[in-house]
């Protein structure tokens, strides 16, 4: 490692070089970079303004002891290489007389491949930290501060650190604010006070209900920080989603128009080495990065079990996590092909139809009309009852009708087909008949590759759907097939704080066999910042969907559905499938 002094600062790629030095065309557009954001600034906030901001950000690159002992023990970025950034963030313990470092990510700014790769490493994580020994990674900064946190991570991660920053969380809820709060799906009920905690056990009070929403400052500190019942995988998972929200939320245009409030809590709440122009010119290229181009990871655990509170590192994994974190790859998912199934005929699905009960169960007939419908049957019609003793189904035709029955008949399989015989008193091309089979059938399991035993209009919250349903202003929709293995765990009707004013809302929580919550959210509110720049958009029967990628991993699949959004969200720990969840999203139908 070569350490800096005063005569190497000039080799830092995001800052001026000497007037000999001949810029390549990468850090002219850095250059163009930094102009657009001082552009921004000035535009929006005034030249009053961009003398604030200017000044402000220059409190941070002050040469306190604490940047002076750092930088010599940072690595010299070369030129036109990517630059990484220890990232912390500091907590003040209860007794206010320490901070410990309670989130530690690695930042790898690379401005050629105009990409961003950020690698999160849990704070209890078991490593060697040089000159006191094995202990949890986050003891680095509380022993020897910043100089120590950069030694240990290099020797972790086996990278150069090029830069640090070190913010307050009392920073972090105070940008919160300034930019008017943070959209997040929130995937599940948190709520902690502490009234029942013993001595010693206490935990940050949390207080949120699930679903898609604004939240303030605290809200989100408390989101970010929740550990009680959580691992700390799932900590950083919330971290990151979180950030990645943000990032794509402060590209909106209002929000320009607050730097000098976000430049004042950046300077008052962070301890840096980075240069006040370097900043610029780093915010304006992380505002940049496509979506598509965040690579996340975590630093890989050894799941076969830690020592205590102490969690280890997988040192086969670490390698490629590593490799992957340097050198991501982008490539776009391909979304799963679903089973293809053969439609109805335009005339099957435009003959009249006219359904019988003919097995004694209440709704059946009812229910077989809801399957015609939805297979794209025109007209059809729920008349009374046949006699109770119909063991299969049964597709009656009139002359003419026949190849329209046989199809029929194919839908609603086990079912005999023949000609209407006389005597029955039926204005429709077609009379079914719904037996015994039809009542098994709807009841079936169906086991998709994953093990997962589908069963088809589940009674599994079937009556949570119903009050939920009656509660909102629009018609809402549910699974058709529900796996056997799944449960729903709360049902949550509420309203979306936005510009327009409040949009109605539903969110569905749900747990999967491994116990991990997935969701399902329902609203009016079309323009969800979540849902901005889709990595896939395909059309499948007749519904366009849209699917949202982190990594090999989807993470959201939605669609429209007359005046509302629905959309399915994967678990923090990506634990539904691909093809899960578009079985999931293709089986929707109306609650009503």
């Amino acid at each position: 490692m070569i350490e800096k002094d005063a005569t190497l600062k000039a080799m830092l790629p995001f800052r001026t070089r000497g007037r000999h030095y001949q810029k390549p065309a990468l850090w002219k557009r850095i250059v163009k970079w930094t102009l657009l954001s001082v552009l921004f600034i000035v535009l929006t906030a005034g030249l009053a303004g961009f003398i604030f901001v200017y000044r402000t950000l220059g409190k941070i690159g002050t040469n306190t002891e604490v940047i002076y002992e750092a930088e010599q023990k940072l690595d010299i970025p070369l030129p036109d290489e990517p630059v990484n950034i220890l990232l912390m963030g500091t907590d003040q313990d209860p007794d206010g007389d320490s901070k410990r470092s309670d989130s530690i990510m690695l930042v790898r700014v690379n401005p050629q491949g105009e990409c961003l790769s950020i690698l999160s490493i849990p704070r209890d994580l078991l490593v060697d930290i040089p000159g006191v020994g094995q202990d949890k990674i986050n003891a680095a900064y509380a022993i020897g501060g910043v100089p120590l946190a950069i030694e240990t991570v290099r020797d972790f991660t086996g990278l150069p650190i090029h830069h640090f920053v070190l913010v307050d969380y009392d920073g972090f809820r105070q940008a919160v604010d300034a930019v008017g709060g943070v959209y997040v799906d929130v995937d599940r009920r948190y709520f902690n006070d502490n009234s029942n905690a013993a001595w010693g056990e206490a935990y940050e009070p949390i207080d949120l209900q699930p679903g898609y929403q604004k939240l303030n400052g605290a809200d989100a500190l408390s989101y970010v920080r929740y550990r009680h019942e959580d691992s700390d995988f799932v900590r950083i998972k919330r971290q990151q989603y979180f950030l990645r929200d943000a990032k794509a939320q402060a590209l909106h245009w209002g929000n320009f128009t607050k730097i000098p409030e976000l430049a004042d809590v950046f300077a008052s709440n962070t301890t840096s080495d980075i240069s006040r122009s370097e900043i610029l010119s780093l915010t304006k290229f992380i505002l940049s990065v496509d979506r598509n181009h965040i690579f996340q990871a975590q630093a890989p655990i050894d799941e076969s079990g830690g020592m205590g509170s102490y969690l280890l590192p997988s040192e086969d994994q670490l390698p490629q996590v590593i490799a992957a974190f340097e050198d991501p790859d982008f490539q776009t998912p391909e979304p799963p092909a679903p089973e293809e199934q053969a439609g109805l005929s335009d005339a099957a699905k435009q003959a009249s139809i006219e359904v019988l009960n003919g097995n004694g169960v209440e709704g059946s007939a009812a229910d077989a009309a809801q399957v015609l419908t939805s297979n794209g049957c025109t007209s059809v019609s729920v008349g009374g009852n046949a006699e109770f003793d119909y063991d299969q189904n049964q597709v009656y035709y009139r002359p003419g009708a026949r190849a329209a029955a046989e199809e029929i008949g194919k839908l609603m399989q086990p079912a005999e087909v023949a000609p209407l015989p006389a005597g029955i008193d039926t204005q429709a091309q077609l009379l079914l008949v719904v037996g015994d089979s039809f009542a098994a059938e709807r009841t079936r399991e169906q086991v998709s590759s994953e093990g997962l035993h589908f069963v088809s209009d589940p009674d599994e919250g079937r009556m949570r759907w119903q009050e939920a349903d009656d509660q909102m202003p629009f018609a809402a929709s549910k699974p058709g097939e529900f796996p056997r293995e799944f449960e729903y765990v709360d049902f949550h009707t509420y309203e979306i704080d936005t510009d327009e004013g409040p949009q109605p809302a539903l969110k569905v929580v749900a747990r999967d066999e491994n116990g991990y919550y997935w969701g399902i959210m329902e609203t009016t509110f079309k323009d969800a910042p979540l849902l901005d720049n889709p990595t896939v958009t395909r059309e499948i029967d007749g519904r366009t969907y849209n699917f949202y990628y982190e990594g090999d991993n989807l993470r959201v699949l939605s669609w429209e559905d007359g005046d509302i959004v629905v959309w399915i969200s994967n678990s923090l720990q990506n634990s539904l499938s691909e093809e899960t969840m578009l079985r999931l999203a293709r089986s929707f139908t109306s609650v009503r």
